[in-house]
């Protein structure tokens, strides 16, 4: 398993396509959760387009893509993929499709942490990636897609095949040759080379776009920025000016509406509190494996004084500030703490065993167990505890 994961995260590095066996196994992916997933994020659809939507449905044939697919997207009765595919084969006389959802994960927290855990150790090899990356589950039968993203050269792909074939078949010949990967191979294609899908017969995939594109970066701090500007500014209208000025001297006409925009934005970039977003969004994104959209928290329960708890989703902390101010981040979700209290409340829930909600409270000390609760209790709905024995909360 080591190796196999070490020998992607090089061919990762050097931009090489590949094919190898699926490191993490053929059950690494729940394949009929990801299948109800996908029934679940076309619901919607099924009664006319969405726009501008996560998860976002897309549905293909070999002519294009259908924009208002209807109840050629798969319904209650479909209640597994070879249902739903024999459905569309006696509908359309066995012709190529392709019913690809873009970012499902977010549906579901088990579908989505079984990815998490399975992309962690390449990234504890190559690097967390600083942006999100594009999840998409594809079910294809014999159709080649060159369609959205599959075109897009800024990012990198990592392909499981679930079921079924997928073929990369290169725009142009320097940038390599076709290769195939089937049931239970993971196929890695590099950054920058256009290309094109090919799915086999009932192929059920899973896969993964990484960012690579330097642009891409640059959008992501100017999205930042741009919204603290937009809260220092308020919502002023965009003026319209005469032309020329009624002050305008020497043929040279000053715009100060212009001009103020260009001071504040200077400001905001210079504050520590840009500094302090960037690191938050950080954390984020490292607690969720880069997944995002990450699955809304749990319902929210008060944690009884009797209940065991365990570790659950790993704990992401980071400094925000030299006032002894950290950032916690649990499966894409963020909240700060102040002092070293929790940190030790994080060591004791990770010795051996369970620990009651009130042993942890007395650990911290007289007059301290209110903050140790309200910390379970935020940490249980972020799912970075669970309590041993309840089976009433997702």
């Amino acid at each position: 398993m080591t190796a196999a994961w070490d020998d992607l995260a090089a061919r990762h590095r050097g931009s090489e396509p590949a094919v190898a066996p699926a490191p993490g196994g053929t059950d690494a992916v729940d394949a009929l959760r990801a299948y109800t997933v996908m029934v679940r994020a076309a619901r919607p659809f099924r009664v006319g387009t969405r726009f501008r939507a996560l998860p976002d449905v897309r549905f293909l044939v070999e002519g294009g893509r259908i924009r208002t697919p209807g109840d050629l997207l798969p319904g209650p009765q479909d209640d597994t993929a070879e249902r739903y595919a024999s459905r569309l084969d006696a509908r359309t006389g066995g012709k190529g499709r392709l019913l690809a959802v873009e970012q499902p994960l977010v549906l579901d927290h088990v579908l989505w942490a079984q990815v998490r855990d399975l992309v962690a150790p390449l990234w504890e090899r190559i690097g967390h990636p600083v942006l999100p990356v594009v999840a998409e589950l594809a079910l294809g039968e014999g159709i080649t897609d060159s369609d959205g993203l599959r075109r897009e050269p800024a990012h990198s792909s990592l392909v499981w095949v679930l079921h079924g074939s997928v073929t990369v078949l290169p725009e142009h010949p320097q940038d390599g040759r076709a290769l195939t990967a089937g049931t239970g191979e993971l196929l890695h294609w590099p950054a920058g080379r256009p290309h094109a899908l090919r799915y086999g017969s009932r192929t059920l995939a899973l896969r993964l776009l990484v960012p690579a594109d330097a642009r891409l970066l640059t959008e992501a701090a100017k999205d930042v920025v741009a919204g603290l500007l937009h809260e220092r500014r308020g919502h002023d209208h965009v003026p319209c000016l005469p032309y020329p000025p009624a002050d305008e001297e020497d043929g040279v006409s000053e715009i100060p509406e212009l001009g103020e925009v260009a001071r504040d934005l200077r400001q905001v970039t210079g504050e520590e509190r840009l500094g302090r977003i960037l690191r938050v969004l950080w954390a984020r994104r490292v607690s969720a494996g880069a997944l995002e959209p990450a699955p809304a928290p749990r319902a929210s329960v008060t944690l009884a004084p009797e209940d065991r708890l365990r570790p659950a989703s790993p704990v992401v902390r980071m400094p925000l500030d030299e006032e002894q101010a950290w950032v916690w981040a649990v499966d894409g979700h963020a909240f700060s703490l102040r002092g070293t209290l929790g940190e030790r409340v994080l060591h004791l829930l990770r010795q051996p065993g369970a620990h009651t909600v009130a042993e942890l409270c007395a650990e911290a000390g007289p007059g301290r167990q209110a903050q140790v609760a309200a910390l379970l209790n935020k940490l249980h709905t972020l799912r970075g505890v669970d309590v041993v024995g309840r089976t009433d909360t997702a």
